[in-house]
Order: structure tokens, then sequence, then C-alpha cells
């Protein structure tokens, strides 16, 4: 039993036991305050719209609690850019570049990002208008551990896929650990390249979790190496359809034989492996040029058809923005300012140590677990028409074989064309929760070429209320076939109605005066009308019955042709042409017919006058 003095004791022991508990297993995840970034030099940002930005390093390591101190364990770096405007809602988009092994500043620093560089000085970059992060969060990852800015030993990289499943998910449930605001915030996943392979795994790991339960709400993919099989054999039948060859030349044989090569190995393979060596020998053969500049031997770039590059690059000096982005994230001002000084060394955007780490020859494409997604959640795979390397041919062949939601490709549903601010854009087809979307004029990296067009398409696949947006770029009109986008429209822009405005009582009263003239003219010409209208039918009843004078031999009445005429052959054509006819007829008449006196002259009639009076 308790006495009063232990209990007093353990009271007053209370707090030292508290103390002693944090030190002894201390927290390893820093408050968001420690992760803010107020200003980045070199990033010239737009007053009226500052950027909220966040970023440094979380631990990846579902292990870490076992970890010695001096253990160097896997930790993710992040970016993260809060929305600049207010949508219909807050979402968040999780970014990823490729490789295996490519920094997520790619994404950051040239596509869908807030700046670009100015074109002119080494290191300096501008807000600009179309990045992604206008309405919408922005996170950048670079993963797997060891790429861009996340660190990791040697003995550490990743090798599989369910290791990166893994690692995602242990960097996510610290995130959240961190910003819990977002815990229950409409999320998706996007990305570009072999992000098509980390995408669907990441977001069936996600989807299968007991532990983390984050909204998801969809994934995108832009020119994503997704199915290796359907994507390897297309190269061939893209540089068929762009003219980068003509058949039964000597690019076309080349390529036609290692195409060859690559389905004979094909055909045998059970599974799909994300990389096929014997495959790898196509696009070599479609890169190749004859041609000579300066003394250096040229290529095709890979990624963009349009261009060329040196060999044997064939693409990896591209996009221009590129050295300069290097250039400013090398400079220990910028790296102290954006928190990932753990990291050792300079940052890279591709880091070849740890795409060999990668076990790409055993791993199976993500298309096999795409199916398993698409019965949860919507996914947009989109492609830049001019992109080689991740073709829009590949892709499309992928989706016609593909089997999901009961059926196997898109079906009979109707492709649309869209425009964005009345130019043409892409076309765009969805069915059973798959959309696919293809840019026109865009390359690899499509939201570098056509910014405003990748923000229409990423707005719209998520589902933004456009009608509830009030300014920025996500009032730029676009359209689906005949849908036009609806925007919000505000008071002083709304077009006037159709109802009168109010009037003053000086305006009313005119209008009752205005009134009261018009009935009275009206009244008084009913009368006019009225008064000759009875005058006539007098005269005419007169006519008929016209008395002959006492002991007189009854006679007929002379209707001759010249009363006739006088009196209406043609009712149409007298109420044209009669005026001042009748007079000249009766003026010739036969010296027998004028010696009796007629028993009234039409011509002279008032009757004429009235109906003159009716054709003018």
């Amino acid at each position: 039993m308790l006495t009063l003095p232990s209990i007093r004791a353990f009271v007053a022991l209370t707090p030292l036991l508290f103390s002693l508990s944090a030190w002894a297993a201390p927290t390893d995840i820093p408050s968001a305050a420690s992760f803010y970034i107020p200003s980045i030099p070199y990033i010239h940002q737009n007053a009226e719209h500052p950027l909220r930005m966040y970023g440094g390093h979380l631990s990846a390591d579902p292990n870490q609690a076992l970890a010695s101190s001096t253990d160097v364990t896997p930790h993710l770096y992040f970016f993260m850019v809060k929305n600049r405007r207010v949508a219909d809602k807050e979402r968040i988009v999780f970014w990823f570049n490729g490789g295996p092994g490519c920094s997520s500043f790619d994404g950051a620093m040239m596509e869908v990002g807030p700046w670009r560089w100015d074109g002119k000085s080494d290191h300096d970059f501008y807000v600009k208008e179309g990045g992604w992060e206008e309405y919408t969060t922005m996170v950048f990852v670079d993963q797997p551990a060891g790429t861009g800015f996340s660190y990791t030993s040697t003995d550490k990289y990743v090798h599989t896929i369910d290791v990166a499943q893994q690692n995602l998910l242990e960097f996510l449930r610290n995130f959240y650990l961190v910003f819990p605001e977002y815990k229950n915030v409409d999320t998706y996943l996007a990305g570009e390249s072999f992000a098509g392979q980390w995408i669907p795994y990441f977001a069936d790991a996600i989807l299968d979790s007991k532990t983390l339960h984050v909204p998801l709400k969809g994934i995108a993919i832009g020119n994503g190496w997704i199915d290796s099989k359907a994507q390897y054999s297309s190269y061939l039948e893209y540089a068929l359809k762009t003219g980068l060859v003509e058949e039964n030349d000597k690019k076309w044989k080349e390529a036609k034989h290692e195409t060859d090569k690559c389905l004979a190995k094909t055909e045998h393979l059970k599974e799909n492996p994300m990389s096929i060596k014997e495959c790898s020998g196509i696009l070599r053969a479609l890169m190749e040029s004859d041609k000579v500049v300066k003394e250096k031997k040229m290529c095709v770039n890979i990624y963009d058809i349009r261009l060329e590059d040196t060999a044997p690059a064939c693409g990896m000096n591209w996009p221009p923005d590129m050295p300069h982005v290097t250039s400013i994230l090398g400079q220990q001002e910028v790296v102290s300012a954006l928190h990932a000084s753990a990291h050792p060394g300079a940052w890279k955007e591709c880091r070849t140590d740890v795409h060999r780490a990668f076990h790409e020859e055993t791993s199976e494409s993500a298309s096999s677990v795409l199916p398993r997604v698409l019965s949860k959640i919507p996914v947009l795979i989109f492609a830049g028409d001019q992109d080689l390397i991740c073709n829009y041919v590949g892709l499309e062949n992928m989706i016609k074989a593909l089997s999901w939601n009961g059926a196997t490709g898109l079906g009979t549903v109707q492709t649309q064309s869209w425009t964005v601010n009345s130019a043409p854009a892409g076309t765009w087809v969805t069915s059973r929760n798959l959309t696919y979307a293809k840019i026109f004029n865009a390359s690899h990296m499509a939201p570098f070429d056509v910014p405003h067009v990748t923000h229409d398409m990423i707005l719209r696949f998520m589902g933004v209320n456009f009608t509830a947006i009030t300014d920025g770029s996500a009032r730029i009109p676009s359209a689906l076939g005949n849908d036009a986008k609806p925007i919000f429209v505000s008071e002083h822009e709304a077009k006037p109605s159709a109802v009168a405005p109010a009037k003053s009582p000086q305006q009313d009263k005119a209008m009752w005066e205005a009134y009261y003239n018009a009935g009275s003219a009206a009244l008084v010409l009913v009368l006019v009308f009225l008064v000759i209208g009875t005058f006539v039918w007098c005269r005419l009843r007169r006519k008929r019955t016209v008395q002959l004078p006492e002991n007189a031999t009854e006679e007929s009445i002379p209707l001759t042709s010249s009363m006739r005429q006088g009196n209406g052959i043609d009712e149409e054509e007298g109420l044209v042409s009669r005026k001042g006819k009748d007079r000249a007829r009766d003026n010739g008449r036969e010296a027998g017919a004028a010696s009796e006196p007629p028993i009234f002259e039409v011509g002279d009639s008032d009757d004429e006058d009235f109906k003159d009076t009716r054709t003018k």
C-alpha cells in the first residue's frame, strides 16, 4: 500500500522521469517549421504571390529504430511548394522523375514547378505561370535513396521494387507526422519516364497498406516506361510514322534487324521485365546519323525528334536549361537554403551508380500491377508526340493489349479533340478509369514545351471545379470536343440581363403619356375610317336603287366595258394603277354614250381617293 510520503516522492520525481525518458528516446521527426524555406538565392519570386516552400530530409528506412548511431540509413529529400491560389478544394501531388536515379528537381526546375530559367544569366530563375503549384501543393521527391539530394550508404542502395515501395511508404509516414494537415487531403502521384514503373507500384503499395491511410485519388504518368515488351517493339513503327526512317533504307534495315532480335527474345519470356538487354540495340540504330557538324558527329535527340545532339549524348545535353539547373543547385548557399547540406558531394541530375544498383532485368514491368490500380482509382497516361524513347505508339500498343475492369483495350469510346486557348492541344479519351491524352508538339518532357496545356490536363484529370476558380491560368479557355470548360464569371464580368432597368417617376409619366397619345390617335383613325366607310356604303346603295322619273319606261342600266373597268376589273390592278386612268377613259367615250349622262362617274367618286390612299 502506498503511503502519503511515497506518493509525494513519486510526484516530485515525475518531471525528472519524463525528462529522462525524452532524453533516452528523442523523436526523430523535427517540426514543420524546421523545414521552412523563406527564400532561395537566385530564385526571383512574384511579390503578389510569394511561394511557401519547405524542404529537407526524412527517413525512408522502416528499420531506422534498429540502426546504430553510426549507420547511414536511407533518407529521401523532398521539396514542397504549397499552392499559390485557391481552387475548389485542397489537393497534393507527389512528383517523381525517372532514371532510375534521376532527380525530381528536373520536374521542379523545368516542368511542373513554379519557375523557369531566364534564358540569359548563368543561374537566375523567375517564377512563371503554368506550374502545377498554382492550385495544387506539389512535393518533389528524390528517390530511390542516393538520387539527387537524397542519401544513404552505398550498401543500402535500392535493388528491387519491393524495397523501393517500403522506403516510399516509410517516407510518407514521416511526412504526415511533420505535416498532419495533409492526412485527409486528396492525394495524387505523378511523374514521367521511368516513373512509369515507380508510380503504379507505389500506388499499389499505398492502396494495400493497412496502416498508412492515404486518400489516394489518382495517378498520372507522362511519357512513361511502363511495359517493356510493348514499348521496345514500337520503336520502328514510330520511326516510320514520323519519317525518321523510310522503309528499306539503311537505317530501317538496321533497326528492323534489331527489332527481330528483340522479338525473338521476348517471345520466349514468360515475364515482362522492365529492361531487356537484347532489345537495347533498336534505339541505338534509330538515333544514328551520318551528319557531321563542326567536325562533331551528330545524332537524333531521343527525347525530341525535332532536334539533334552531338554523339554519343543524343539528347543528354537537352533541355538547354539543364546546365543552369546544375549550376544553381551546385551553389553552396542554395544547398543550405534548401536544407540539403546533409547530402555529401554535389548535386547531379542522374546518378549512374543508383541506376546500376537497381535490378531492372529481374523486376516485372509495372503494366502487371496497373489493372489492379485501375480497379481502385483513375489513371492518366499522357504522351508528348515528339518523344522517341517513350513514344506514344508504344503506349497506345500497351493500352490496346491491356485488360482491366472487365475488358481489353479502350473499347468503343470516342476519342475527343482537345483545344487550349483556341489552339489544338491534342486528343483525349477515357474508358473505365483510364484516361489517355496525346499532346501535340511536345517532347519527352511535355510540360517543358507546353506548360499551360499540361496544366489544363492535370486540372481536368483531378476533377477541379473550374467555376469555383476566380483567377489565374485555369481561366484560360479549353475544350474537349464541343464541351467547353466552364469558368467562374464575376458580377462585373456578367453580361447585362434581358430585364429592363428600373425607370424613374419622370420616365414612367412620359411612358404613360405616350401610351395615351398613341391610343387617342388610333381612336381618331378608327372614327375617320368608319365615317368614310359609311359614306361609301350609302353611295353604292343609292346607285343600285336609283328611281326612274314617273311615266318613263323601264330600261336596263348600261353596264358597258367602260363601266366594268371603272368599277374594278382587276382588284389588284385597280389598287396599284387606277389613279388617273379611269378619267382618261371617260373623256374618250363615243358620242352616243356621252349624250346620256351616267348615273355616277366612277372616276370622280370619292371612293377612288379612298382606294388610292391605301396604295400609297
